[in-house]
C-alpha cells in the first residue's frame, strides 16, 4: 500500500507542475493580452483541477486504509507512515513531501501574480472607461457669470481612421 501511496504522490507532483507551467503561460497571456490563450489556458487548468481533486480522493483514500491497517488511532501524519516504512520508501516520501511542498510555494506566487495582474488590468480599464465617457460631455466652458469652468478634461481622442 505505502508504494500505491507513493505513485499516487508521484502523480500529483507531477500533476502540480503541469499546473505550475499553465499559470505562467496564463501570466504570459495576460501580459499579451491574448484572449484566445487566456481562454484555452484557463480551460487546462479547470481539467487539472478536476484531475487533482480526483487524485487527492485517491491519497485520502489510501492513507485512510492504511491507518486502518495498521490500527492507527487519530490522524496519520508524515512523521508517522515515515517512521513504519522501510529507509527507501521513507526517502522517496520525504523527497515527495518537499517536492510537492516547494510546488505549492510555487504555484502560490504565480497565482498571486496572476491576480495582481488581473486587477491592474481592470483599473487599466476601469480608467479608460471613465476617461472615455467625459470625451462626448457637453459641459460647457464658462458659467453663466462668465468665468471659466474647469472640468479637468486631460483625454485627446483621436477619432481619424
Amino acid at each position: 500500500m505505502i508504494n500505491s501511496l507513493i505513485e499516487i504522490l508521484g502523480r500529483e507532483a507531477a500533476l502540480f507542475e503541469s499546473f505550475l507551467r499553465l499559470l505562467e503561460k496564463q501570466q504570459k497571456a495576460l501580459v499579451e493580452n491574448d484572449a484566445d490563450e487566456l481562454n484555452r489556458v484557463t480551460e487546462l487548468q479547470r481539467e487539472k483541477m478536476i484531475e487533482s481533486n480526483l487524485l487527492n480522493k485517491q491519497r485520502c483514500d489510501m492513507l485512510e486504509n492504511i491507518r486502518q491497517q495498521n490500527t492507527i488511532e487519530g490522524d496519520l501524519t508524515v512523521t508517522r507512515l515515515l517512521e513504519m516504512v522501510d529507509q527507501n520508501q521513507a526517502d522517496q516520501l520525504s523527497m515527495l513531501r518537499k517536492s510537492i511542498l516547494l510546488l505549492n510555494d510555487k504555484i502560490l506566487k504565480t497565482r498571486n501574480q496572476n491576480a495582481m495582474l488581473l486587477n491592474k488590468s481592470r483599473q487599466y480599464i476601469q480608467r479608460m472607461m471613465e476617461m472615455l465617457s467625459r470625451v462626448g460631455n457637453s459641459d460647457q466652458g464658462y458659467t453663466a457669470s462668465g468665468a471659466e469652468n474647469n472640468s479637468n478634461m486631460n483625454v485627446a481622442l483621436d477619432r481619424r481612421v
